[in-house]
Protein backbone atom coordinates (compact mmCIF):
# COMPACT_ATOMS: atom_id res chain seq x y z
CA UNK A 1 0.00 0.00 0.00
CA UNK A 2 1.65 3.46 -1.30
CA UNK A 3 1.76 5.45 2.05
CA UNK A 4 -0.26 9.03 1.80
CA UNK A 5 2.71 12.23 1.16
CA UNK A 6 2.52 14.59 4.59
CA UNK A 7 3.86 17.11 2.85
CA UNK A 8 3.24 18.47 -0.68
CA UNK A 9 5.82 17.68 -3.63
CA UNK A 10 5.50 21.06 -5.12
CA UNK A 11 5.26 23.25 -2.78
CA UNK A 12 6.27 21.63 0.62
CA UNK A 13 3.29 22.36 2.51
CA UNK A 14 1.14 19.75 4.53
CA UNK A 15 -1.35 17.92 2.91
CA UNK A 16 -4.40 16.06 4.27
CA UNK A 17 -6.46 13.47 3.69
CA UNK A 18 -9.74 14.05 2.23
CA UNK A 19 -11.50 10.64 1.27
CA UNK A 20 -11.67 7.66 2.85
CA UNK A 21 -13.27 4.34 1.29
CA UNK A 22 -14.29 1.23 2.78
CA UNK A 23 -12.71 -1.50 1.18
CA UNK A 24 -15.99 -3.70 1.82
CA UNK A 25 -19.19 -2.15 1.46
CA UNK A 26 -17.46 1.45 -1.09
CA UNK A 27 -19.03 3.91 1.60
CA UNK A 28 -16.79 7.38 1.19
CA UNK A 29 -16.64 9.45 3.78
CA UNK A 30 -15.24 13.06 2.67
CA UNK A 31 -13.63 15.57 5.39
CA UNK A 32 -10.19 16.36 5.97
CA UNK A 33 -7.96 14.19 8.11
CA UNK A 34 -4.57 14.60 9.64
CA UNK A 35 -1.94 12.14 10.11
CA UNK A 36 -0.54 10.84 13.21
CA UNK A 37 3.04 12.34 14.08
CA UNK A 38 4.54 8.81 12.52
CA UNK A 39 3.17 9.10 9.11
CA UNK A 40 5.81 12.20 9.07
CA UNK A 41 8.47 9.61 9.18
CA UNK A 42 10.03 7.75 6.25
CA UNK A 43 10.11 4.37 6.27
CA UNK A 44 13.72 4.23 7.49
CA UNK A 45 13.19 6.09 10.67
CA UNK A 46 10.12 4.49 11.24
CA UNK A 47 11.65 1.08 11.02
CA UNK A 48 14.43 2.64 13.05
CA UNK A 49 11.82 3.80 15.84
CA UNK A 50 9.51 0.77 15.93
CA UNK A 51 13.09 -1.07 16.84
CA UNK A 52 14.09 1.06 19.36
CA UNK A 53 10.54 0.47 20.67
CA UNK A 54 11.05 -3.45 20.27
CA UNK A 55 14.33 -2.85 22.07
CA UNK A 56 12.53 -1.08 25.09
CA UNK A 57 14.81 1.67 24.42
CA UNK A 58 18.12 -0.04 24.79
CA UNK A 59 20.40 1.50 22.76
CA UNK A 60 23.12 -1.47 23.00
CA UNK A 61 20.01 -3.56 21.46
CA UNK A 62 20.19 -1.23 19.24
CA UNK A 63 23.83 -0.87 18.33
CA UNK A 64 24.16 -5.08 17.65
CA UNK A 65 20.62 -4.90 15.61
CA UNK A 66 21.99 -2.41 12.97
CA UNK A 67 25.72 -2.77 13.49
CA UNK A 68 26.01 1.06 14.25
CA UNK A 69 28.29 2.81 16.82
CA UNK A 70 26.24 4.51 20.01
CA UNK A 71 26.59 8.15 18.46
CA UNK A 72 24.88 6.90 15.53
CA UNK A 73 22.08 5.47 17.15
CA UNK A 74 21.48 8.52 19.37
CA UNK A 75 21.90 10.34 16.01
CA UNK A 76 19.39 8.96 14.55
CA UNK A 77 16.86 9.23 17.38
CA UNK A 78 17.95 12.56 17.66
CA UNK A 79 16.55 12.71 13.88
CA UNK A 80 13.24 10.87 14.46
CA UNK A 81 12.60 13.46 17.81
CA UNK A 82 13.19 16.26 15.59
CA UNK A 83 11.04 14.97 12.58
CA UNK A 84 8.30 13.82 14.93
CA UNK A 85 8.24 17.79 16.39
CA UNK A 86 9.61 16.56 19.97
CA UNK A 87 10.92 19.23 21.67
CA UNK A 88 11.63 20.64 25.28
CA UNK A 89 13.16 19.39 28.01
CA UNK A 90 16.65 19.32 28.66
CA UNK A 91 18.58 20.47 25.54
CA UNK A 92 20.43 17.83 23.44
CA UNK A 93 24.23 19.08 25.12
CA UNK A 94 23.36 18.29 28.29
CA UNK A 95 22.17 14.90 27.40
CA UNK A 96 25.05 14.29 26.15
CA UNK A 97 26.89 15.31 29.29
CA UNK A 98 24.54 13.35 31.46
CA UNK A 99 25.57 10.80 29.95
CA UNK A 100 29.53 11.21 29.30
CA UNK A 101 29.17 11.67 33.33
CA UNK A 102 27.16 8.41 33.32
CA UNK A 103 30.02 6.57 32.29
CA UNK A 104 27.66 5.64 29.16
CA UNK A 105 29.52 7.53 26.26
CA UNK A 106 33.50 8.37 26.11
CA UNK A 107 34.61 11.74 25.24
CA UNK A 108 35.73 10.97 21.63
CA UNK A 109 32.11 10.00 21.14
CA UNK A 110 30.48 12.99 23.47
CA UNK A 111 32.50 15.03 21.12
CA UNK A 112 31.44 13.22 17.50
CA UNK A 113 27.66 13.69 18.58
CA UNK A 114 28.09 17.57 19.67
CA UNK A 115 30.25 17.99 16.59
CA UNK A 116 27.81 15.80 14.43
CA UNK A 117 24.29 18.14 15.44
CA UNK A 118 26.52 21.60 15.18
CA UNK A 119 26.82 22.34 18.98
Amino acid sequence: MLKAPTRCPICGKPTHVAVIKCGGCGTTINNKFGFSAFDRLDDKQLEFALAFIECEGSIKEMEKRFEISYPTVKTRLAEIKKQLGLTGGKSYRMGILEELQRGAIQVDDALKLIKDKGE
